[in-house]
This record gives C-alpha cells, sequence and structure tokens, in this order.
C-alpha cells in the first residue's frame, strides 16, 4: 500500500483512514522480519512544538506512520490543498474551511479522511491481535500513567476481544493477548520490558517526551515491533476520565475546555495558534 503524505508547516502526515492504518499494523505484526517501528499520532499540538525543537519535528518525520489526532489537522490539509490554484482570497478560504468543520461537512474534507485519536487505536490494535491468527506474538505492554492506571487498562483491554460481525467460534482457539504493564517510577524498566517480550509497547507520556523516550529507547527492546507514544489515553480507555458525548466528536477541545479548564494553554495553541501559523506560512 502507498502511504498517502502530506506536509503540514513542514511536518508528515499519513492521510489514511483508520482500516489502512489497522491494515498496515497487521501487516507488520505478522511478518517475522519485520523493523520495529514507531506509529505517531499526530495533532495541532505536536505540528506547533515541532516548529521550535527540531529533533522532535524530525522523529515525526522519520516515523513510520504520522496518522491524523486532530480535527484541525483535516481542515488545514484541505485549505492548503485548496490555495494551492486560488492565491486570492485566502481569509475567506479559511473561513469557509472552517464553517465545513464546524458543519461536520467530512466529503469536503476529503485530504485527510478521518482522526485517529490514540484512546480510539489502542483498543482496536487490540482486537486486531486477539483475532488474528497469523500475529504469534501477542503481548502488550503499557508504560506510564499514574497510580493504577496502566493496570485499569490493561484490566479493560483484556475484555476486548471480538469485534462486530465476527462470531466467537472463529476467535475461541486463538490464544488471547497477554499485559504487563509499569509506571516510569519503576526501577530497571528496559529489563522488566525485555522479560515480558511484548510486540506492541503503549508509551502513556505526554508530547514529545514519549515520542523521544521511544526514539532513545526502542532499540534496546528487540521485541517490540510497533511503539506508540499514546498521550493521556490510559485516563480513558481506564474510565478515570470521561471522553466527550458523540455529539462533540471532533470538538473534544470545546468539551475539555469546560471539565478540564487547566488545559487552556494547550487548547489555545491547537484551537487560535495551530490555524493562524498555517494561514501565515502562505505569505512567507
Amino acid at each position: 500500500m502507498a502511504l498517502e503524505e502530506i506536509k503540514i508547516l513542514d511536518v508528515k502526515i499519513n492521510a489514511l483512514n483508520k482500516a489502512e492504518v489497522l491494515d498496515l499494523i497487521k501487516n507488520l505484526l505478522i511478518k517475522p522480519d519485520s523493523s520495529q517501528q514507531q506509529l505517531v499520532t499526530t495533532n495541532p499540538e505536536f505540528i506547533m512544538a515541532a516548529q521550535e525543537d527540531l529533533e522532535f519535528k524530525n522523529i515525526i518525520n522519520n516515523a513510520w506512520l504520522s496518522v491524523v489526532d486532530g480535527y484541525g489537522i483535516r481542515l488545514a490539509a484541505k485549505y492548503l490543498d485548496l490555495i494551492k490554484n486560488n492565491k486570492k482570497n485566502n481569509l475567506l478560504l479559511g473561513l469557509k474551511i472552517a464553517w465545513w468543520g464546524i458543519a461536520r461537512n467530512n466529503k469536503k474534507l476529503n485530504i485527510v479522511p478521518e482522526t485517529i485519536t490514540g484512546t480510539d487505536l489502542v483498543p482496536e490494535i487490540v482486537r486486531i491481535m486477539n483475532c488474528e491468527s497469523g500475529i504469534m506474538n501477542k503481548k502488550v505492554f503499557l508504560l506510564g500513567g499514574f497510580g493504577e492506571i496502566s493496570r485499569l487498562t490493561a484490566e479493560r483491554l483484556s475484555k476486548v476481544v471480538i469485534p462486530s460481525g465476527v462470531e466467537r467460534s472463529e476467535t475461541k482457539s486463538r490464544n488471547p493477548v497477554e499485559f504487563r504493564y509499569s509506571t516510569f517510577e519503576t526501577d530497571n524498566i528496559i529489563e522488566k520490558i525485555n522479560s515480558f517480550a511484548p510486540s506492541i509497547l503503549f508509551v502513556a507520556l505526554n508530547h514529545p517526551r514519549a515520542q523521544k523516550w521511544i526514539d532513545a529507547n526502542l532499540i534496546q527492546i528487540p521485541s517490540v515491533k510497533l511503539a506508540v507514544g499514546v498521550g493521556g489515553a490510559f485516563d480513558y480507555i481506564s474510565g478515570q476520565i470521561k471522553r466527550a458525548p458523540q455529539c462533540l466528536q471532533g470538538f473534544e477541545w470545546l468539551y475539555r475546555l469546560f471539565t478540564q479548564p487547566r488545559r487552556f494553554k494547550r487548547i489555545y495553541t491547537a484551537v487560535i495558534k495551530f490555524p493562524w501559523f498555517v494561514f501565515k506560512s502562505n505569505f512567507s
């Protein structure tokens, strides 16, 4: 499969839908000779951080996949595509695309087909591991989180077995996914992960710490085929923090602004600063 790739503010984005991403992950896990890979769930905050952090930018741009975790990136991708042939009225064009976003006109936001959050991606990866007989190493290590978060996340994920449309009889003879977990406060983390020998590693740290930790340490964990920095996904998967209602999916920033006002600075970066940088990039 050819990986659809675009650049936003010189940061790589793979314009893939969730099904395509999961298919690539499945093939990676099935092949015995596949190399180690890092997947980055890139959101507007990542792109803004990368403007001042060259190391972080290089990690994203060299990652196996940089998938879209943010509705603003879909809007920016469509805007940048349209202005290639329309150098006039860029502000009006931006306002039009912003309206498409508010109206959830997904058919017109066709450059990036959908957003893929870490909170959604983690259980989906576990599902394909459980249901695909060709995956030999069905071990997942959850690294990070506070207190009991990683344990609670492992308990929730251990119940993610059968996707809709698959008969239980098709999966009952297959080995279920095994989980181990640890906080970063534990001594000898690398040794603990290696003793379990997982094929998947989820790292629950904020950006860019998670991505930099993976980049620096993945080579020391040879069993891991795929490593993903998942930010605060464990908090949501474990049920400790509630996600936005379905009607606000795509506008989770608004829900978080009211429920977690301490995130104001991050929301400002994603909702105000990022669009402004995308807009003015056309005049540099």
